[in-house]
């Protein structure tokens, strides 16, 4: 049994990043290719991100980081009437969480995931011995990152 996450369990991350922002904007992001990143190196992240820690059948973390430009564009389509610090944190961690409640569909129940951490500036390491996945996409023409670190146990 592999303890890594495979080609259509991958597939249900990238339909949730597709789905989330064509439902929020009407304007889909253009998934590019996920790649396997370094476990060894720093992750990919933007100004702000939200962090979902996973544990139960699997384990690690997934999170979403995405710069304050395209949070703020994503606040104003959706009719938000503020852009404070509180508001991007808010956004961002709510992203992070919509996408784990994707994954939880489509792993199973055994995938027990925590509220979301969120912060600016955060400096994010692999969670484990495997490769997280990166997916990467732009949306507006703001780029932004999702990072699904999971193995199985």
């Amino acid at each position: 049994m592999t303890t890594e996450l495979q080609e259509n369990e991958l597939r249900a991350f990238v339909d949730s990043v597709t789905h989330f922002f064509a439902h929020s904007s009407g304007d889909g992001a253009d998934v590019r290719s996920a790649y396997l990143a370094d476990p060894r190196s720093e992750l990919p992240r933007f100004d702000y991100t939200g962090i979902i820690d996973v544990r139960g059948d699997w384990r690690g973390c997934l999170y979403f980081s995405a710069p304050r430009g395209m949070l703020s564009h994503l606040l104003l389509v959706t009719g938000e009437g503020t852009y404070s610090e509180e508001d991007h944190l808010d956004l961002v961690g709510e992203i992070a969480n919509t996408f784990s409640g994707r994954a939880r569909r489509e792993l199973g129940e055994g995938l027990e995931i925590s509220v979301p951490r969120r912060g600016r500036g955060m400096a994010i390491r692999a969670s484990g011995a495997t490769r997280p996945f990166v997916i990467p996409l732009t949306w507006r023409g703001y780029d932004a990152v999702v990072v699904v670190d999971l193995q199985i146990r």
